[in-house]
């Protein structure tokens, strides 16, 4: 895999950089033909889905600890660039996530000063900050892992 860049906003995610969709695309495949096992494996396989991210690290760092698993090549440093690519993209995810919950949680009751106790936050006005910054995030987009490999093995064939 190459080095691709592009020229593009830099937009934040927390205190992370959005990354460019191809690139995070790029990164899913990278991890996901180098270092999938299992179901992950044959999915990636059978259909190029990527590991989801979080397991697309840990595989990594699995690698990474033990060393000498000889089923694996040795992580380089386009492994590393790449797991630092989804990283960010898991970042943005976990912002939109919050940004959902702290929508619920508000629109069931809990007012501001809750939810900054809750969160360990100086004050309401903390609270209310953050929730604003992680809803202007969750619009932002970021590779989706397409399941239209999961729509067709779920539709009956003309034939049944």
């Amino acid at each position: 895999m190459g080095i691709l860049r592009r020229v593009y906003k830099i937009r934040r995610v927390s205190d992370l950089p959005i990354p460019d969709p191809e690139m995070v695309r790029a990164a899913r495949g990278r991890l996901s033909s180098r270092f999938s096992t299992g179901v992950d494996a044959l999915l990636w396989e059978e259909h190029k889905r990527p590991m989801p991210d979080d397991h697309a690290l840990l595989a990594l760092m699995s690698v990474m600890d033990g060393g000498t698993d000889r089923r694996f090549p040795t992580p380089d440093a386009i492994d590393f660039g790449a797991a630092l690519l989804v990283l960010q993209a898991l970042h943005l995810d976990l912002d939109r996530l919050e940004a959902r919950l702290l929508t619920h949680i508000f629109k069931a009751g809990l007012d501001w000063d809750g939810i900054a106790a809750v969160l360990s936050l100086a004050d309401a006005e903390s609270a209310r900050t953050r929730f604003e910054e992680k809803l202007e995030r969750a619009g932002e987009r970021v590779d989706e892992v397409s399941t239209d490999w999961l729509d067709s093995a779920r539709r009956p064939s003309p034939a049944e």
